[in-house]
């Protein structure tokens, strides 16, 4: 991965003709971190709806559990980084 920010005498430093770069990376982090988040709350909505069902041990269910799990792992590292 090529960075565009560097860590300088305590400074976050991003050289001039790479500013634009580092900035639409940042913004596509940030869509990143807030699409993570929304579909967590969107899973979790849809797992309750099948626990409300009994349907536990449906594919759906327990590949949207999957996907909870991973999504969660996800924003952990992000959060150990101190990202979000």
């Amino acid at each position: 991965m090529q960075r565009y920010a560097k860590w300088e005498q305590g400074k976050v430093v991003v050289e001039p003709d790479r500013l634009q770069q580092a900035l639409e990376r940042l913004r596509a982090f940030e869509d990143m971190a807030c699409g993570l988040e929304e579909e967590q709350k969107k899973i979790s909505l849809r797992l309750e709806e099948l626990r409300g069902q009994g349907k536990e041990k449906t594919v759906q269910f327990r590949e949207l559990l999957g996907q909870k799990l991973m999504n969660n792992n996800m924003i952990m590292l992000l959060q150990r980084y101190k990202l979000i």
